[in-house]
């Protein structure tokens, strides 16, 4: 006799042709579709939330979903909600509500860091809706550590550790020797360390080659911010080409210095693939990256300590870095991760 398959809503933005689109967040949200889409037990259809994409334009999304999404939804068990900061004050609680009127399940999924300082910094209005619609999800996943402590502190009992995670990588050169090559991938935006990558390059000596890779933010420049620099910019890579790309190299640098930054996927791409990480001691880096073992931690805005953390690599210490990049990636692998999601479809993630 087969059993009927739970129906899940599956809320969240995905990468369209829009540059614009690019991002961790609608990385991460296609590869979870595609790992509970591949469970028989579930029958999960994927919904859109902006088809608009520049600044502040995705209010127009927010209206026409005010009126469809209860037409949307009510033929799902499920409504599962992957999103990011700027929907929670917005349009978070009303669809929220319109899942709940009808006893919808909902699972609440949280992308970034900030979440927890986004709340306290709202008004005390704000901050009771939220208390009574989305953080009274059936289960409320967050990225971070640091926000899993936060709400439990304050009694929530629904709230489920999901950090952003990536597949092992399959091939692994366990020989590979430290050849002096850096590289970067995010969006290209002063707040992620662009001056300091420049700066860093300076300082560096001749024989180290430092390579950037993500597309250029428009509202921060309009042309190639490395145009007369030392480093070596190299356009914008697929997300399935990234591993592909980040095995040329010995070390990722990410510099950044953005408050509400979570696990930033390219770092945890670097740890599947057993390269060590520099990055800043900001936000929750040093969840991810222990000073010494598997990178460096590095003060913000500071060129000088990037330089001295790359100079302090070398051929005899470089294969432990790696050991221990790959050791550290166990917490963050998504054949583990991910199965929370289905857990908290059909049962308890806990």
């Amino acid at each position: 006799m087969n059993r009927r398959k739970t129906k899940i809503c599956f809320f969240a933005n995905f990468q369209t042709k829009d540059k614009r689109s690019i991002g961790g967040a609608t990385v991460l949200s296609k590869r979870i579709f595609d790992f509970v889409a591949g469970k028989p037990e579930l029958e999960v259809k994927h919904c859109q939330i902006r088809h608009f994409w520049r600044p502040k334009f995705q209010i127009i999304d927010y209206l026409v979903w005010f009126f469809r999404f209860p037409f949307v939804i009510y033929k799902y068990d499920v409504v599962s909600f992957h999103v990011t900061r700027d929907f929670h004050f917005t349009a978070g609680h009303i669809l929220w509500l319109w899942a709940r009127l009808p006893g919808k399940k909902t699972v609440y999924h949280l992308f970034g860091g900030g979440f927890h300082r986004q709340y306290e910094r709202m008004p005390k209005i704000l901050q009771f809706i939220a208390r009574k619609t989305i953080l009274k999800s059936d289960y409320f996943m967050v990225e971070t550590l640091e926000m899993l402590d936060y709400f439990k502190q304050k009694g929530y009992k629904n709230i489920v550790w999901l950090p952003n995670s990536r597949q092992p990588v399959s091939q692994i050169d366990n020989n590979k020797v430290f050849s002096k090559k850096i590289a970067f991938f995010s969006r290209i935006m002063p707040d992620k360390g662009v001056p300091e990558l420049i700066q860093t390059a300076e300082l560096l000596p001749a024989d180290y080659q430092l390579d950037v890779y993500g597309p250029i933010d428009a509202v921060y420049y309009k042309s190639n911010p490395f145009e007369n620099t030392k480093v070596n910019y190299k356009g914008i890579v697929h997300p399935d080409e990234v591993i592909e790309k980040l095995l040329q190299y010995d070390v990722l640098l990410m510099p950044t210095y953005i408050s509400r930054e979570g696990y930033p996927g390219i770092i945890i791409e670097a740890l599947s693939a057993g390269i060590p990480v520099i990055t800043t001691d900001c936000c929750v880096m040093s969840e991810m990256i222990t000073e010494g073992y598997n990178g460096f931690l590095v003060p913000v805005r500071d060129a000088k300590a990037i330089t001295e953390a790359i100079l302090r690599f070398n051929n005899e210490n470089y294969p432990e870095f790696r050991k221990h990049a790959l050791e550290s990636f166990k917490k963050f692998n998504s054949n583990i991760v991910f199965e929370k999601i289905v857990k908290a479809y059909t049962g308890n993630p806990s």
